[in-house]
């Protein structure tokens, strides 16, 4: 059991599959930390960070009923990125925790899917980051990705309601629909 695990994403906009990888790694974890990008390293373009933020407040606040850890999204990596003036990568986010909150490296896990555990050698500082922390694999559930919600969305098709994240409403994905005159 780790002390903390850190899940990071864009969550633009969040979804169903993503309360599904908080509840699997609170199984993992006494404390879950749901972290949304603030300045994502490769300049991805994302919803205002306040609005995502508070989503996952809202997500964690439905999901920590079925969770076996504390769950709550933060702000670590606005915290982090407002004192280093640059993206923050996934090492530099993990370090930053370690030394916040006093705990181990390795106590420190990575949250994350498939596709990106394969993908880890590759990030920023990979191998060291691969080295230094717990690294929590969780296989998607659900099938829905952000990128189809947002193209659903954007050409008015609208999403199935088993797509959206628990604590949120319809009216909050509207806001990647294009305006009708």
């Amino acid at each position: 059991m780790y002390k903390i695990a850190i899940y990071g994403g864009a969550f633009n906009p969040p979804h169903a599959g993503h309360a599904n990888v908080i509840i699997e790694a609170s199984k993992q974890a006494e404390s879950v930390l749901v972290v949304p990008s603030f300045k994502h390293p490769f300049g991805k373009v994302m919803m205002d960070y306040d609005l995502r933020l508070q989503w996952l407040h809202r997500i964690t606040d439905r999901v920590r009923m079925h969770c076996e850890a504390e769950v709550s999204a933060s702000d670590i990596e606005r915290d982090l990125a407002l004192k280093s003036d640059g993206p923050v990568f996934s090492y530099n986010l993990l370090s930053y925790a370690s030394e916040l909150y006093g705990v181990e490296p390795k106590q420190i896990a990575l949250v994350v899917g498939n596709d990106v555990a394969e993908a880890l050698p590759s990030f920023y500082l990979g191998p060291q980051l691969i080295e230094k922390f717990s690294i929590v694999t969780i296989p998607e559930q659900v099938g829905v990705r952000s990128t189809l919600m947002r193209q659903n969305l954007e050409s008015g098709q609208g999403i199935p309601p088993h797509w959206m994240a628990p604590g949120l409403d319809p009216v909050d994905y509207k806001i990647y629909a294009p305006e009708v005159a």
